[in-house]
């Protein structure tokens, strides 16, 4: 019975004492129970019963000093291929199997890291993910520092056996061989947790961070895996003999041999540096996130060339008015607005169409109005992007969405406005789908830039080269020189785009990615005073008249004008209703040539359409108008059309087009 009692004793105290890492196979023994391993035949009368374990097992574990890890209690080596690299000899079947182990295993966890798209790191991570995701990710890091066993197993072993211990432990061993074996437990520990950390910050769903997370830990315990395979004879004899050999049965006491207070704090601080680590990568990207800043900062939108003939304007003053709305009006250059969110997404806010930077919040003068430019962002109500106009509103008094819009997307939760999928919905009276072409205008290549112009911190910066300038976000205008002077057909009257020294670096007067041509002379019976303008206004050229318009290039009125040109918009400086005189046919054209152009007739009424009739200024549909004034690229002559045009005056055919006084609009 005493010796029964010793024995039950024992092994209560080794279940209470000792701790065993599956995983790692580091294993904890208390003396009593290596004493009552020794002797096995103590063990040959009736075993304890459960519920005497239970109880004495309850008793220990209310004892605090045993819920504390006890450096006192002697250590093995773990039961891992890794060991088997400083136990068994170089030109051993057991250390190559091991080698070829710890070689796979390193190798697919490389091979995880450099899976990722380093160049293009930042268009991997998502402009945001939702709270599930979120938490997930933060669970993930702890699950991922409980599962990572490597590090520490290392650290504590160098730790617990310095050099002296273990030479005295195994004289016939290579420590130098036991640190490699240690080292490549660490480099196994931090790809792990590299790995772990960049697929946190990529992830978009939850089950996918899990997966992956798993699939990390299965490439890291393929040592362990092995281990056990060698055990069972899976593997070869001299495996099995290798992993049972007497290494795995020596025990490390607690020693002072090469330790120092110092170092010990170091060592067991290197698994808070790990989490703070984690968590801190994982904080930069959330706090980024919500800052927009793996979005796009700025966008170029086109637009459906739709129109809305009775577009309910409310003015700020309250006055209500109807227009029409020419959605191609609005295209161009949204930026991100500065720490705007509007449900957890990016406001988009709409740029001047001169060289897409904001439109300018005071008027040199109170005729002119400050632009206010629209909005593309995102409804939850809705659970879609949309397109949006604080002045513009389907119906004076029946709109009573909570996120009035004129366009907007199908049903989504996407973060980022350019991963939108799927036909957008239009309002033009009725609702019908459509289709809206977003771009980034952020580079990365010269390519980004059409090879037309070089990337310099993400945006284009467009070259001129070979008698071509290049406009555009993208350089994607091409605007020869011989183009910077057009000619028209019927009287060789020509028009010039305009330079002036405020226009920027190009020197151009731009609007919509495209220049501003003045007319410079050729129409017998105008006046030299009078004012003709061609603009384009997102997908027509607009020919504008103004008696008198030359004014505005005069000192008197130069704030005026360069205020107007630097804040035109095509829909509130009514485009169409202001001067125009003739218009070109729908066209992504880069200049007027090659376009077909159309008088504006005076009829109104219902049975028009919304801009009226339109007379062609030629009876051949595709001849164009307009040629470039390089005569090698012209096959027209100089008298080519003259018949358009009856009698000696510019305007004698169309009478009506006439006293389209120059004003302030």
């Amino acid at each position: 019975m005493t010796q029964e009692r010793d024995a039950e004793a024992g092994l209560v105290q080794s279940i209470a004492s000792g701790k065993m890492s599956e995983k790692s196979g580091l294993v904890f023994r208390s003396n009593a129970a290596a004493s009552a391993r020794g002797e096995g035949d103590s063990w040959n009368e009736d075993p304890p019963t459960n519920a005497k374990l239970a109880t004495a097992v309850v008793d220990l574990n209310d004892d605090d000093d045993d819920a504390k890890e006890d450096d006192n209690d002697p250590i093995t080596l773990p039961e891992s291929t890794h060991t088997l690299l400083f136990t068994e000899p170089i030109n051993s079947t057991p250390f190559i199997w091991s080698f070829l182990i710890a070689v796979v295993s390193t190798l697919c966890l490389v091979l995880a890291l450099l899976d990722n798209p380093w160049g293009e790191f930042k268009d991997a991570i998502p402009a945001n993910v939702n709270r599930a995701v979120k938490i997930a990710q933060y669970c993930s890091v702890f699950i991922a520092l409980l599962m990572e066993e490597e590090i520490p197993t290392a650290l504590y072993l160098l730790r617990r056996i310095p050099k002296q211990y273990f030479n005295s432990k195994f004289p016939e061993l290579n420590y130098n061989k036991f640190v490699c074996s240690m080292l490549l437990r660490i480099l196994s520990g931090y790809l792990f947790l590299l790995n772990v950390l960049l697929i946190l910050v990529q992830a978009s769903n939850v089950l996918d961070i899990f997966y992956d997370v798993l699939a990390l830990q299965f490439l890291q315990q393929l040592d362990d895996i092995a281990f056990s395979l060698a055990r069972m004879s899976v593997l070869s004899r001299r495996m099995k003999d290798a992993t049972t050999c007497k290494y795995f049965w020596i025990e490390f006491n607690k020693s002072k041999l090469g330790q120092g207070k110092k170092l010990s704090i170091f060592l067991k601080g290197v698994y808070f540096f790990n989490l703070f680590g984690l968590l801190a990568g994982l904080v930069v990207v959330t706090v980024r996130q919500k800052a927009g800043h793996y979005t796009c900062k700025e966008i170029t939108a086109k637009m459906p060339d739709r129109l809305w003939e009775d577009a309910v304007v409310k003015w700020p003053d309250g006055g209500y008015e109807e227009m029409v709305l020419n959605y191609p009006y609005f295209n161009g250059v949204y930026r991100q607005a500065d720490g705007v969110r509007h449900d957890r997404r990016p406001v988009y806010v709409e740029q001047n169409k001169f060289d897409g930077s904001s439109f300018d919040t005071e008027t040199p003068d109170p005729s002119l109005e400050v632009k206010l430019g629209a909005k593309f962002m995102y409804c939850e109500s809705l659970k879609a992007w949309v397109f949006t106009h604080e002045y513009i509103s389907k119906s004076s008094d029946l709109d009573d969405s909570d996120c009035p819009w004129l366009l907007r997307s199908e049903e989504t939760e996407v973060y980022d406005i350019e991963d939108v999928e799927g036909p957008w919905q239009i309002w033009a009276g009725v609702i019908s789908d459509t289709t809206v072409a977003i771009t980034c205008n952020e580079c990365n290549t010269k390519a980004d830039c059409n090879l037309n112009g070089e990337c310099n911190d993400g945006t284009c910066k467009c070259n001129n080269r070979d008698g071509v300038s290049f406009l555009g976000p993208h350089c994607e205008v091409r605007l020869r020189d011989q183009c910077r002077t057009i000619v028209g057909e019927s009287y060789n009257e020509t028009y010039t785009v305009i330079e002036e020294d405020w226009a920027g670096s190009q020197g151009l007067l731009q609007v919509y990615n495209r220049p501003r041509y003045l007319y410079t002379g050729g129409v017998p019976g105008l006046n030299a005073s009078d004012l003709v303008i061609l603009t384009y206004s997102g997908n027509r050229w607009f020919g504008g008249y103004f008696e008198g318009g030359q004014i505005i290039f005069t000192e008197e009125w130069k704030d005026f004008y360069s205020f107007y040109m630097r804040n035109y918009h095509a829909f509130f400086d009514r485009a169409y209703d202001i001067g125009t005189v003739f218009v070109s046919d729908v066209t992504t054209g880069d200049t007027p040539v090659n376009v077909d152009f159309n008088w504006v007739g005076p009829e109104e009424g219902e049975q028009f359409g919304p801009f009226g009739v339109l007379y062609p200024w030629a009876n051949q549909t595709g001849r164009g108008y307009f040629r470039c004034s390089d005569p090698v690229k012209s096959n027209t002559t100089a008298n080519a059309g003259r018949h358009l045009m009856n009698g000696g005056g510019f305007f004698e055919k169309y009478p009506h087009l006439l006293g389209h006084k120059m004003k302030k609009p």
